[in-house]
């Protein structure tokens, strides 16, 4: 966002200006990184723009209307009245007359009336008043008994915060309802994954855990962590736990459950290996040169390779790789298989060793290849908030608001609803990737990795 002319919605979401246009956010890209974003005129105008890291990438559609940079100056007045309304104790003409100090002529004609404006100021006053202030550290939070509870079945209430490790420096909080953890005692897969765009204001990460129950997978636990920590849930047994590659989460949840198998999502080990080839300096070649691309996704196709053939497929994809394309498959050796010793008799403990991200055998069981279902949980919270690192407040209110709808739809599947289908395109996809897997011949490994690469992007 162009941070210096910064405007707030009615709702209290950041907007986005470029150009005399303003635009309201729409929602996140797949892999988060980029925001999507349309005019704020949506209902007359088609025009929309791509930002990454508060930069425009893409523009989409013209506009159908004149830029208006008196508007966009009036909405940024507001804003800023808003703000000092919060942060000051000075009446309110005051805070009115000071932050319209300056403001051009043609903006001037824009502004809301001057009793609207008042209105606006009292408003903003009273809801910070309604909740309380935003705590200088994790030991004098103090979560008021409103903030700990939901509401649900004609006002019915139960506590929605399940842990609080106590005041102290490491403050560990868990979010949800106590009903639904039956939901992780009768599922035998586990999802998680964490989050740090939105982790509230003194937290490092939103760590979420997710349950399959009737046909569906369902965000149970929301857990506040000071940094990457894990949690114990020693009454749940599940068999597997698909989670994103962070060694912390792993080794957690290894010690919670040493007999369920763990398995890193595919998603994420793409995404790694993108990162991996921007730091190498090769993304222009990934992005422009076709072969270039085919050969670097080869290198995680090696995940549909069965383990038994892995030594084959790393020695089959060295030779063949063009030698820009070395240090890649060098470091993901390194990191998801092992380096050889230098005897050549074994290999060294690799981060994140093949049973964790090897999915040849998953897809002949017709399991998850992937954890979207964290990921989608964690858009939908991004899209609620509508911000970065929101007060623990907005945060929690955010999280129910969420959760009413999360309700609803459990109670459609235990009704018997039909589970919401996967797009036509993922299936065309996996069953082109479950032909691949059924046909594998180990004597043409390098031509089951290059179609195995035609069927993904990198993240």
């Amino acid at each position: 966002m162009n941070r210096e002319r910064e405007i707030i919605s009615v709702r209290g979401r950041n907007k986005f200006v470029s150009d005399g246009f303003s635009y309201t956010f729409d929602k996140l890209s797949k892999d988060g990184l980029t925001s999507f974003w349309r005019c704020t005129n949506k209902d007359e105008c088609k025009a929309r723009l791509h930002t990454r890291n508060n930069e425009v990438v893409k523009l989409l559609n013209v506009h159908n209307h004149d830029a208006s940079a008196s508007s966009i100056e009036a909405a940024e007045i507001v804003t800023r009245i808003k703000a000092r309304a919060v942060n000051t104790q000075e009446c309110t003409s005051q805070v009115i007359n000071e932050c319209i100090t300056g403001i051009s002529q043609a903006a001037m004609a824009s502004l809301p009336q001057l009793g609207a404006l008042k209105k606006t100021v009292r408003r903003k006053r009273n809801e910070v008043n309604a909740a309380p202030p935003a705590p200088l550290n994790l030991q004098t939070l103090q979560i008021p008994d409103e903030f700990k509870m939901y509401a649900f079945d004609n006002g019915i209430e139960e506590n929605f915060l399940l842990y609080d490790s106590g005041p102290e420096e490491m403050r560990i909080l868990i979010f949800g309802r106590r009903q639904n953890l039956h939901i992780l005692r009768s599922s035998d897969t586990f999802y998680g994954d964490g989050t740090f765009k939105t982790a509230p204001h003194l937290f490092s990460q939103i760590y979420t855990i997710l349950g399959r129950l009737h046909g569906g997978v369902h965000p149970i636990i929301y857990a506040l962590l000071p940094n990457k920590q894990g949690a114990t849930y020693p009454n749940f047994q599940p068999r597997s736990y698909s989670c994103d590659f962070e060694a912390a989460a792993i080794t957690a949840f290894q010690g919670c459950f040493p007999d369920a198998n763990i398995f890193g999502c595919y998603y994420h080990l793409t995404h790694n290996v993108k990162k991996k080839i921007c730091e190498l300096g090769l993304i222009q070649n990934y992005n422009n040169d076709a072969n270039f691309s085919l050969r670097a996704k080869m290198v995680p196709a090696l995940a549909f390779v069965p383990i038994n053939d892995l030594e084959n497929a790393l020695d089959a994809i060295s030779e063949a790789l063009p030698d820009d394309l070395q240090p890649l498959v060098d470091w993901f050796e390194d990191n998801y298989i092992g380096r050889r010793n230098r005897r050549g008799l074994g290999r060294r403990p690799a981060l994140f060793g093949p049973e964790t991200w090897n999915l040849h055998q998953r897809v002949l069981d017709g399991e998850d290849r992937t954890n979207n279902y964290a990921e989608a949980a964690h858009r939908r919270l991004t899209i609620e908030l509508g911000m970065e690192h929101p007060t623990i407040w907005k945060f929690i209110v955010a999280l129910r608001k969420i959760q009413i709808a999360r309700d609803v739809r459990y109670e459609q599947l235990l009704a018997g609803h039909q589970p919401s289908p996967k797009k036509r395109k993922y299936r065309e996809i996996d069953n082109r990737i479950s032909r691949l897997i059924l046909n594998y011949n180990n004597d043409n490994i390098l031509e089951f990795l290059r179609g195995i690469a035609h069927n993904y992007e990198l993240h």
